[in-house]
């Protein structure tokens, strides 16, 4: 009886143990952006530097890349993108949790939690397309714009990077307005 009794405090044991290993935190499993297509390149960490006649363009940072030339399409999570003028000095800059970007059109896509923050004012959006020949943003699926004390809430926006230029479509409004200061 105690050998019985001594095994099944063994396999018990055993069992506790497994349970207890099997229930600890996974490795999250990657999903590639483009379902059954591994990328052509794939990187942690990364920082990208954009130039143009010697002048950087903007900085874009990321925790995880993906690119694949045959779409010409490139993914890209946890992304902060700074832009900057052709003087060095920083023109905006633009945070979500997801990028696409499509070489074909030339445009950035952010997605979830977009901000774009300029000395004009903070737009906050669900969804973003950069237009990168134009250097013009749309803000889709509501949009926020905040100068000062003042915010401006809409449906869709549109804008250059600067923030100073903007079109938004059923707009509500908070703060003060006053005549003299109407620069919208």
């Amino acid at each position: 009886m105690k050998k019985v009794y001594k095994s099944f405090l063994i396999i018990l044991g055993l069992s506790s143990i497994l349970f207890i290993f099997s229930c600890a935190k996974q490795d999250e499993v990657t999903e590639m952006p483009i379902s059954g297509k591994i990328p052509d390149e794939q990187a942690d960490s990364i920082k990208v530097l954009s130039t143009s006649n010697n002048v950087i363009d903007y900085e874009l940072t990321a925790v995880h890349y993906y690119k694949y030339y045959s779409t010409k399409q490139t993914f890209a999570d946890t992304v902060y993108v700074t832009f900057f003028n052709t003087d060095g000095s920083v023109k905006s800059t633009l945070k979500c949790n997801k990028a696409e970007v499509n070489d074909a059109n030339n445009s950035l896509t952010g997605i979830g939690d977009v901000v774009v923050v300029s000395d004009n004012g903070i737009m906050k959006a669900p969804l973003m397309v950069l237009d990168r020949n134009s250097n013009t943003l749309y803000a889709k699926q509501g949009v926020s714009l905040q100068r000062e004390n003042n915010l401006l809430i809409g449906e869709e926006m549109e804008s250059n990077l600067d923030l100073d230029r903007v079109e938004i479509t059923k707009v509500s409004a908070q703060g003060k307005l006053e005549d003299e200061k109407i620069n919208w």
